[in-house]
């Protein structure tokens, strides 16, 4: 079985060279590589191809990895690579917030192969792509970041965007303050409440029939919310 990785960089001799390592040594799996030379390209080959990874550079220079990670967590749960010439606590960071391992130069292509294989023996099963959400009431197209509720559009900015896939993805859970915070800008501080509590009640008015009484985003009290799912009708 072969898994399909997404190699990200606007750097071709780079991509070509973690491509070449990971399809020219024998390792416990067969990968097949999909290159993408910026991150708006690497966005496009995500949609198209589905992949089972993704190696992503942190620092592009048409649309920061970072930024494509968070993409890439709107439709899916696949395990994220980056690799990085920054060694600072605060990249790192940044980049686990929304990746799952982090590699600091100098880079060395049998780690990241190993890296790579330790990720995908953390996810055995087959990723989890969810590129819409219906309810009958609520829909959500995640690829083309659309929000329809009743048959009409909705028009969200990209941080509600984002929480708001966040919310779908993680729907039923319990989420923090800081959790929310740390995922959508990276970090957390001593207002995350009330940054996080001004999102959640635009949602709220966008969303809900009723914000007062919501259906879908309800408070946990004393911790965070979580997003309520509902079943589309028979």
């Amino acid at each position: 079985m072969s898994h399909k990785i997404l190699i990200a960089d606007n750097d071709r001799k780079v991509v070509e060279a973690i491509k070449t390592h990971l399809t020219h040594k024998k390792f416990e799996r067969k990968f097949e590589p999909i290159c993408a030379y910026g991150g708006h390209e690497a966005i496009q080959k995500f949609l198209q191809e589905l992949p089972g990874a993704v190696i992503l550079r942190d620092a592009m220079i048409d649309l920061n990895g970072v930024d494509v990670a968070h993409r890439i967590r709107e439709v899916s749960d696949v395990p994220i690579l980056f690799f990085s010439d920054r060694k600072d606590r605060f990249s790192l960071e940044r980049a686990l917030n929304v990746g799952d391992d982090f590699m600091s130069q100098p880079w060395n292509w049998d780690r990241v192969a190993a890296k790579l294989s330790t990720l995908l023996k953390r996810h055995p099963g087959e990723s989890h792509h969810e590129l819409i959400y219906n309810d009958g009431r609520l829909k959500i197209d995640f690829a083309i970041r659309n929000v329809m509720k009743d048959g009409n559009v909705v028009p969200l900015t990209d941080t509600e965007f984002k929480l708001l896939s966040y919310f779908v993805h993680k729907a039923d859970q319990v989420l923090s303050y800081n959790e929310l915070l740390s995922h959508i800008w990276g970090h957390t501080y001593s207002k995350a409440k009330s940054h996080i509590s001004r999102y959640v009640g635009s949602l709220r008015k966008n969303l809900e029939d009723d914000p007062a009484n919501p259906v879908y985003f309800s408070t946990e009290r004393g911790i965070g919310y979580s997003f309520k799912s509902r079943q589309p009708p028979k």
